[in-house]
């Protein structure tokens, strides 16, 4: 059995001790008579039943209980219950408005029409049926509009979640096809270019020259064809200016008044990697400008024969940290998109007190 079922089946059996405890009060007060020990036991009996079926037909459980407050008039104090219950657990209105009717139809008609009972007692007992049974299924229905509404609204704001972490990482891969472009773009300009200075060579054979116009022309066509695919994608701010390397970003940093301290490797990287070095390194800077000022940040960017591993850290600030990149900004998101699709991993998270932003960057694959 599972725990869960476990749970339900001892919360079944509470319920049933509670409701039996006002039943067996009675009982047991005097004056004490043998002969009401069978009815003791039907009563138990229709509690039990009613406990059985509430989960499946909460309804039926609050007719088995006003039936039993025929046979005992402590059963009673189970219609609340089992009225908040069936509120709680059925999804429609409309049968528990026929079921009350009924019973109000019902017990109407027995008193009035068949016991004789005086309109004073009538209108006691219909009374208990509205306060017993009534207000608190209007109760338990309105508990159920709450948990729904509850419900709802964790859905919209994980949805909502989802949905921004699916822009980021779409804007993301949106500022890479960009920064490729600007490369290969470049590079299919210059290798047109030697096709043309081959092309015009004087001492180069007719079939020579014919193959070098067509080389040009295909690479001039593969470019145009590049511009229109990918600029599609193109936004209107790029986050890194041409020719921007991460000295330039920290030699900013400090222009502003931060205080940095960079440990880099004069060794070129593909470009690929280099844009995600790039990005990490203004991102993070960003965030320690942001929320850990007058801190000193350390930039370290080390090559290895097979990977980059770029780690920016900061301690916290004098003045303590404020509500830092730890929370729900968008910046990490897109950071680790441009760092995944880069065939890397990306660690974002406090360490002694302060933040630090590693990521660790393949360099075959990237070739």
């Amino acid at each position: 059995m599972e725990p869960r079922e476990r749970q339900r089946r001892a919360g079944d059996l509470l319920l049933w001790a509670v409701l039996a405890t006002p039943v067996t009060a009675g009982r047991i007060s005097p004056p004490w008579q043998a002969h009401d020990l069978p009815l003791y036991g039907v009563v138990l009996a229709l509690l039990a039943l009613a406990v059985a079926v509430s989960r499946r037909w909460p309804l039926a459980a609050v007719l088995v209980v006003v039936a039993g407050s025929l046979v005992d008039g402590n059963v009673v104090f189970a219609i609340p219950v089992f009225g908040y219950l069936a509120g709680l657990r059925s999804a429609r209105a409309a049968p528990a408005a026929v079921v009350f009717a009924a019973i109000a139809v019902t017990g109407t008609v027995l008193n009035l029409g068949l016991f004789g009972t005086d309109p004073a007692t009538w209108f006691m007992l219909a009374s208990v049926l509205l306060f017993a049974g009534v207000f608190p299924w209007l109760l338990g229905r309105l508990r159920r509009q709450q948990q729904a509404l509850a419900d709802a609204g964790r859905r919209h704001a994980e949805d909502e979640r989802r949905a921004v972490v699916e822009r980021v990482r779409l804007r993301e891969r949106a500022r890479i096809a960009q920064d490729m472009h600007d490369s290969l773009g470049h590079d299919l300009s210059l290798i047109a270019l030697r096709a043309g200075a081959l092309e015009l060579a004087p001492d180069l054979s007719p079939a020579h020259r014919a193959a070098a116009g067509e080389l040009r022309a295909s690479v001039a066509a593969a470019s145009e064809r590049l511009h229109d695919v990918v600029g599609v994608l193109r936004e209107e701010h790029t986050l890194r200016p041409p020719g921007e390397s991460v000295a330039d970003v920290v030699d900013g940093a400090r222009d502003a008044g931060m205080a940095v301290e960079l440990r880099a490797d004069a060794a070129e990287l593909p470009p690929l990697v280099a844009h995600a070095v790039h990005r990490v390194v203004r991102e993070a800077l960003t965030n320690a400008a942001r929320y850990a000022p007058d801190a000193p940040v350390v930039v370290e960017v080390a090559r290895a024969a097979d990977a980059v591993t770029v780690a920016v850290v900061n301690p916290a600030p004098p003045a303590g940290p404020l509500p830092g990149p730890a929370s729900h900004g968008s910046g990490l998101v897109a950071l680790r998109e441009r760092v995944r699709l880069a065939g890397g991993v990306l660690d974002a998270g406090p360490r002694d007190g302060g933040w630090a932003v590693t990521a660790h960057l393949p360099l075959a694959d990237a070739a």
